[in-house]
């Protein structure tokens, strides 16, 4: 836009100069013919080389010459401002607070079992037999062939003593519990009693490891073999 005001800005003064060129000239011009006209009487008995000559009466006017260019005036470029419309601002949103409530601590009933004291070895043999039916005075049984055998209450072991015949004294009847089988109660003196007196160094350690002394509790299955006196 700024060049095409400049050029026609500079086309104008051009014509205007033109312009005025020509009507400087065509006045110059005019003015020749009038003089020619008025003195037409004068000089129409001069020969041709005393007339006056065009060349001779036109001067040139310097002023019309010297070429005036119209200053042009230059508008400056306006170059649109864009126009930023302001960040909108929010207020921040005031949050209300809300008290969390502590939960109230709840006194839970502790339950606390009685310790158990723990058993001892006779105890534990005892928690072996069920029903357990004490003779008084001890009773006389007799035996074909039977086995003897004693609870280790160390080990949880029910171990065998040996076999043997004849005559025994029983000082209970019970039902051994891992079995279910009916037993007689017999007191038996270690390597001593019905003819067991060649017993084992790790069963007589044993027995001893448990609070064992001279007379141990053992027992007999119950069986067809075994009768009363």
């Amino acid at each position: 836009m700024v060049r095409w005001a400049r050029q026609w800005h500079l086309f104008l003064g051009r014509y205007r100069l033109v312009v005025a060129l020509m009507v400087a000239l065509m006045s110059v011009m005019l003015s020749g013919c009038m003089e020619a006209l008025q003195d037409g009487q004068g000089t129409s008995g001069l020969p041709p080389s005393a007339l006056p000559s065009v060349t001779n009466t036109i001067a040139p006017t310097p002023a019309a010459i010297v070429e005036s260019e119209t200053p042009v005036v230059v508008s400056p470029e306006i170059v649109p401002t864009e126009v930023v419309a302001p960040e909108p601002t929010f207020a921040p949103l005031e949050t209300a607070t809300v008290p969390i409530e502590q939960p109230t601590p709840t006194l839970e009933a502790t339950l606390v079992l009685p310790t158990q004291p723990p058993l001892t070895n006779e105890q534990r043999w005892r928690a072996q037999e069920i029903n357990r039916n004490v003779f008084d005075p001890q009773r006389v049984y007799t035996t074909a062939s039977s086995e003897l055998w004693w609870y280790d209450p160390i080990n949880q072991q029910h171990v065998i003593i040996g076999t043997f015949t004849g005559d025994f004294l029983a000082q209970a009847r019970f039902t051994l519990r891992s079995q279910g089988i009916d037993a007689l109660e017999v007191p038996y003196q270690v390597n001593k009693s019905y003819g067991l007196t060649a017993l084992s160094p790790a069963i007589v350690a044993r027995i001893a490891a448990a609070g064992g002394g001279d007379w141990i509790e053992t027992y007999v299955f119950v069986t067809p073999s075994v009768a009363p006196q």
